[in-house]
């Protein structure tokens, strides 16, 4: 049975977009329809649930594989295996008499029904779906070993204007040789291409402290249709300056705009004076290991998808060489 199955997922997998997507499964169909015939005249039901179980959890890896070994092609090619597992999953099902809904949607299941719908999403739906799941991230975050930072964030919504005002920030790790570092932060607003005009701004470098002391003022452009969206957030980005070589990273943490910009928010002057500040923690992982990434960079032919790839693996590179 194995090998056949191998066969007819292959066949789908291969199948010129061209084709319509019940040629296209109709041989495994026809295949599992058989050897259902046969299973069901030689198994009592409860071996034939336990035999179809199996069966569904096999079809559902050798798809997942199947997906996993042709990241970055067509959209046509994740619409069809949608369309695969949905036809599986009616098939297996048989009106009731067959597996339970319940049994099916689970475990692999639903990691394979994620990985095809992130699959079928454009190069910037994916990227605001990671800034949305940093933003998630950021909001578990009560303590972390990489410090944290302080800062104000107010609105001017006459001028459109967004004030960050970093403040200081503590415990950032030690990245140079003396047990100090010699930290700056990079501020932006993001997604870029939310902000297409806004500029990446930087403090001034602190030299030898885990404990620096900003006390600077940042000014970027943002209107209501740019913060409005749940992903538009600011990155912070804490950097060790290296005199010699690269620059390390010692930590970032987000805010979504939300939490500043909205109709009715006080005006600057008066929110610079009255807002508290807020303090952020600082997270240090690897990009490579978020599968949104692994999809991106594997889209060679899209520009968008691999520039913000090659910046996060700027940022990954310069973690491996401390």
């Amino acid at each position: 049975m194995l090998p056949e199955l191998r066969r007819y997922i292959q066949h789908i997998s291969l199948s010129p977009d061209s084709i319509n997507n019940d040629d296209a499964v109709s041989p495994l169909m026809k295949y599992l329809q058989d050897t259902m015939v046969i299973l069901t005249e030689n198994l009592v039901k409860e071996n034939l649930t336990r035999v179809l179980q199996s069966l569904w959890e096999l079809l559902l890896r050798m798809i997942l594989d199947a997906v996993a070994e042709n990241r970055g092609i067509q959209v046509e090619f994740y619409n069809r295996f949608q369309y695969t597992v949905e036809t599986l999953l009616e098939f297996m099902h048989a009106k009731g008499e067959g597996l339970t809904l319940d049994d099916m949607k689970s475990g692999e299941y639903k990691a394979l029904d994620e990985e095809l719908k992130m699959n079928k999403c454009s190069s910037f739906e994916l990227i605001e779906q990671y800034y949305l799941e940093k933003i998630s991230l950021q909001k578990t975050l009560k303590h972390t070993r990489f410090g944290r930072i302080s800062m104000k964030c107010y609105y001017d919504a006459p001028e459109q204007r967004l004030t960050v005002e970093i403040l200081h920030a503590a415990d950032i790790i030690a990245l140079d040789a003396n047990g100090l570092s010699d930290p700056f932060v990079i501020v932006e607003v993001c997604p870029h291409h939310l902000f297409p005009m806004a500029k990446s701004q930087r403090t001034q470098v602190k030299l030898k402290t885990l404990h620096p002391v900003f006390d600077e003022l940042f000014y970027f452009h943002v209107s209501p249709e740019q913060y409005r969206h749940r992903f538009a957030c600011l990155t912070f980005t804490v950097m060790d300056y290296d005199w010699l070589s690269t620059n390390d990273f010692a930590g970032e943490a987000v805010a979504p705009l939300s939490d500043f910009c909205w109709p009715g928010r006080p005006n600057a002057s008066a929110a610079g004076k009255s807002v508290q500040p807020a303090i952020l923690h600082l997270s240090r992982s690897k990009p490579s290991e978020k599968p949104i990434m692994r999809m991106l960079d594997a889209r060679i032919g899209d520009r968008e998808a691999q520039e913000f790839v090659r910046r996060l693996k700027e940022i990954e590179k310069s973690m491996e060489e401390e």
